[in-house]
């Protein structure tokens, strides 16, 4: 069948270049005319379990025999209490979860529970939120309005609330930089910052650790740690997006807990949720606020038709319950230098490649060329057996989790074969 009438994702209107795929297993896609492709960034990061995976398959087809769903409003059911239970269980200070369908959905509801949160203890004037630089949180327009980046916002910055936004941030290239664990924080510039702001401002929202679509940016755990703690200082909630990172990407459940050693009063949750087959988030929410709510009683008034979806919450109970019961997070760890080593071995290759980095199950490097020569990396790799899609100058690597350590081999192997093409241009 040929593409006619489906307007792709970031794509014009009619693309007469677009993928046929026919099939998917494991961490490759299957095209039409049969080629296997490297699925190098897990379908736009969602893809721990890679494709078709038993997990997946079973949990749907089991929750299929009791309901595939049913209406939200007064009404549950075991497994979405089962995974609330096991998202809530994560850290020691939040007690509930509500559920959207998307990321963008999920950061809203955390930004509306904040600001209503205010309202409700008589704040009104905190309505605005502070972001960091490069900061991207989702294509809503209230979440467009904390984005750092202005090809995602320009185009629609009359519809946009203006909100505080945080430069100057320290980027490192792995844990291993000194700037990780010392960032040498303008602890006095950012008291001041947050004096100022603090009357009118709710929330800042941080992408822990990595930034996604800024290009794979990895932040200095010191800066993040102490941004949040002056931010907490003066009564500014923390709103976390932890869709890109949080399940399992990092190596960990939640990488505020388990790497910057804090629990925000939101944390989002998504793609990795249900191992990238059933669109489903979460916000994970501090009891602090849900006091408040109880204090006034007061409803939320945010929903979603399909925001407690069977099918989504029993694929989330078993993958989390996976995570719990098998490696799968101490091996993303361990496999995490050896990514990095393959970056480090492509810069030190390839003149036109620097800035190699790694944390995690993710790999990204800067490429010295100009843009006519980066539109021709997808085009490339697919035909050496590899989806790639850089962000800018920045191509990146973040591939199926759970057999990483294996794929590293064939990951290696088509980069290779990708990369001396770019030099022969």
């Amino acid at each position: 069948m040929q593409l006619n009438h489906t307007w792709l994702p970031d794509s014009l209107a009619d693309n007469r270049t677009a993928l046929h795929i026919v099939k998917a297993t494991g961490s490759h896609l299957i095209l039409a005319d049969g080629r296997r492709i490297y699925d190098g960034i897990s379908s736009w990061w969602c893809k721990p379990l890679g494709h078709c995976h038993e997990l997946v398959r079973d949990s749907i087809c089991a929750q299929l025999m009791d309901f595939e769903h049913h209406i939200p409003a007064n009404a549950y059911n075991d497994v979405i209490e089962e995974l609330s239970r096991s998202l809530t269980g994560i850290f020691t200070s939040m007690d509930k979860v509500m559920y959207a369908s998307d990321g963008s959905s999920a950061v809203e509801i955390a930004m509306k529970l904040s600001y209503e949160s205010r309202i409700l203890n008589h704040e009104p004037e905190k309505s605005k939120f502070i972001a960091l630089q490069s900061a991207y949180h989702g294509e809503t327009i209230f979440t467009l309005s904390v984005c750092g980046i202005n090809s995602y916002k320009l185009p629609y910055s009359n519809l946009l609330q203006e909100n505080h936004f945080i430069d100057g941030i320290p980027y490192v290239n792995s844990r291993n930089d000194t700037l990780w664990s010392d960032c040498d924080f303008a602890q006095d510039k950012f008291d001041q910052l947050f004096a100022n702001i603090t009357k009118n401002t709710t929330a800042l929202i941080i992408e822990p650790i990595v930034q996604g679509a800024a290009g794979l940016k990895i932040i200095s755990r010191d800066f993040l740690s102490k941004l949040v703690k002056t931010a907490k200082k003066y009564n500014i909630h923390i709103i976390s997006d932890e869709i890109m990172v949080g399940l399992g990407r990092l190596g960990y459940y939640s990488v505020n807990k388990d790497i910057l050693d804090f629990e925000p009063d939101f944390v989002c949750f998504g793609k990795n949720l249900t191992a990238g087959s059933i669109p489903m988030s979460a916000v994970v929410i501090k009891n602090s606020i849900t006091d408040i709510f109880r204090h006034y009683q007061r409803k939320f008034s945010h929903s979603h038709t399909h925001s407690c979806n069977s099918l989504a919450a029993r694929v989330a109970v078993n993958y989390l319950k996976l995570l719990k019961n098998s490696s799968l997070l101490s091996d993303i760890i361990k496999t995490e230098n050896d990514l990095l080593i393959m970056m480090q071995n492509l810069a030190k290759k390839f003149a036109f490649i620097s800035n190699p980095r790694a944390i995690g199950g993710i790999g990204a490097c800067h490429l010295n060329l100009n843009k006519e020569y980066i539109d021709k990396i997808f085009t490339i790799g697919i035909e050496c057996g590899i989806y790639l899609r850089p962000i800018g100058q920045e191509l990146y690597i973040m591939p199926p989790l759970y057999n990483l350590s294996h794929d590293l081999e064939e990951i290696s192997k088509k980069l290779y074969q990708v990369i001396p093409q770019l030099q022969a241009i």
